[in-house]
């Protein structure tokens, strides 16, 4: 494999901010709709999630900053002046963290102005007391200043096995859900800000090809597709199930399930 080679990224997850009063009462609105996983508090003491786990090992999480943050360590994150409700962020992974070298080289080269930081160590423990350690790597310009969240992915690298991340496998019923979602089936991108550093130079960089993406199960079904296109900023999801139709994952956000056919 040379050194411009890369492995397909793989759809790591979704990033969905709500409030914390909200995150608290998740389960009574996506009841019938979706299994919660539980989360738990991220090492920066700022956040705190839980998580829908999807057959094909991607998942959603639904994160929140605890009522008590300092207002201006709240502002100074990279999710603090989003807009709670909505899809904000999503991420990539590599089977392994050196895999990373493969995507910033080639942006070295890339048509953007836009690149990626070395990995920042992270990491949050479980309820059950199980730490979990991961490297992230966020998009930023040519400036070095924070690209805004979701108009590009960040990549969440694992230092501790992603199983424990993630125990989509493991605790396989918590994959299991009364609508019939199994996977993502495709992720669109609406950027307003694409002329600001050739967003599709960035994508062609970060794919090295055919812009589709794997997911962690391996799975081949579905078209697994990525596209961008230029408007109201915004980040859209198509699942794929057993069942086909629309629901409502937070108040005001419809998604919709398609059949693989």
């Amino acid at each position: 494999m040379s050194s411009q080679a890369m492995q397909i990224p793989i759809l790591d997850h979704i990033v969905i901010l709500v409030s914390h009063k909200d995150l608290l009462g998740i389960s009574s609105h996506i009841e019938g709709h979706l299994t919660l996983a539980p989360g738990g508090n991220h090492a920066d003491g700022l956040t705190t999630n839980k998580l829908i786990l999807l057959s094909d090992g991607v998942y959603l999480e639904f994160i929140a900053f605890f009522d008590d943050v300092d207002p201006e360590r709240r502002r100074n994150h990279r999710w603090g002046k989003e807009t709670e409700g909505t899809v904000i962020d999503w991420a990539f992974t590599l089977p392994s963290e050196s895999d990373f070298a493969a995507v910033q080289q080639r942006f070295q080269n890339a048509d953007t102005s836009a690149s990626y930081t070395d990995p920042i160590p992270g990491g949050r423990t479980k309820p059950d007391g199980t730490v979990l350690e991961w490297a992230v790597c966020t998009p930023k310009d040519r400036q070095g200043n924070a690209v805004a969240p979701g108009s590009m992915p960040f990549w969440c690298l694992d230092r501790t096995p992603r199983a424990r991340r993630v125990s989509y496998e493991a605790e396989s019923h918590l994959t299991q859900h009364p609508n019939g979602v199994k996977g993502l089936l495709s992720v669109s991108i609406r950027d307003p800000d694409e002329g600001a550093f050739n967003l599709k130079g960035a994508y062609d960089a970060i794919f090295g090809g055919e812009w589709s993406y794997d997911v962690p199960s391996g799975s081949t079904a579905g078209k697994r597709a990525f596209s961008l296109s230029t408007g109201e900023a915004a980040i859209k999801l198509v699942f794929h199930g057993s069942k086909t139709g629309r629901f409502e994952l937070l108040p005001g956000l419809v998604v919709d399930i398609e059949s693989l056919a």
